[in-house]
């Protein structure tokens, strides 16, 4: 199946012909599941709705492939799929960078990079009470991708990054199918928000030994909403079926 995108104001958003901007349109678009796993991702039809030459969306499906987010079979790029058995290498990756990013965040961060971890976590705190999955994950991104900012190490956070963003289209997929209004989402995003305070209390008084530990508790966390929504998709497909 083949998707095209229409851009808001094409020739008011900044795309030109700059890639970087048609990259960031069609990453948002993968990530918010409005292009599904495995839907082709048409040159010509995304260079129409932009408003762009072929160049820019070129550039930016080479940015999107190297991401993981794209693959290319001949001459036909499509949206990365994604499956169950992905799931336990991926979230193996994203503990063990998650845990590497904040020890080093910890002993490395500066007081620059500490504000923008703090602000971060405010604008979580202030996403909380729309229970807007999208606004929601995306808040939450930024405030790891901020504490991947204050390694002093760019091949470890590239690599965190990339790992998050697959982790954050997995839980944007799960979320599409059950959005944010399940009795226990309140009780999820407090722990969540709690968890971010005390991580950022760790970075903040360089305890790394703490900044590690608080690591694997967040994975936890995040690892047990995931398999709580999967279970759900399934409880629902049973149920779909008859089963």
């Amino acid at each position: 199946m083949s998707v095209s995108m229409k851009a808001k104001n094409p020739d008011q958003s900044g795309y030109n012909r700059d890639g970087n901007n048609v990259f960031r349109h069609l990453r948002d678009a993968i990530l918010r599941v409005e292009l599904q796993p495995g839907a082709i991702i048409d040159e010509s039809s995304i260079a129409k709705a932009l408003n762009v030459s072929r160049t820019p969306v070129r550039e930016a499906l080479i940015q999107l492939i190297a991401d993981g987010l794209a693959v290319r079979k001949g001459r036909v790029v499509s949206v990365a799929q994604m499956d169950l058995a992905s799931i336990p290498p991926l979230y193996d990756a994203l503990l063990i960078s998650s845990r590497l990013v904040q020890r080093l965040a910890a002993e490395m961060r500066t007081d620059e990079e500490l504000d923008l971890i703090h602000q971060k976590l405010i604008d979580f705190e202030e996403t909380i009470p729309s229970l807007d999955g999208v606004m929601l994950t995306e808040a939450n991104h930024h405030f790891h991708l901020a504490i991947a900012a204050a390694t002093a190490n760019t091949y470890i956070s590239d690599f965190y990054r990339s790992v998050l963003t697959e982790a954050l289209r997995l839980h944007r997929i799960c979320f599409s199918a059950h959005p944010y209004n399940d009795p226990d989402i309140n009780t999820h995003l407090a722990e969540t928000a709690r968890q971010h305070r005390v991580i950022f209390d760790a970075i903040s008084n360089q305890d790394i030994d703490a900044a590690d530990k608080l690591a694997v508790e967040h994975h936890k966390l995040s690892r047990s909403r995931l398999d709580t929504l999967i279970s759900r998709q399934s409880q629902s497909l049973k149920e779909e079926l008859g089963l």
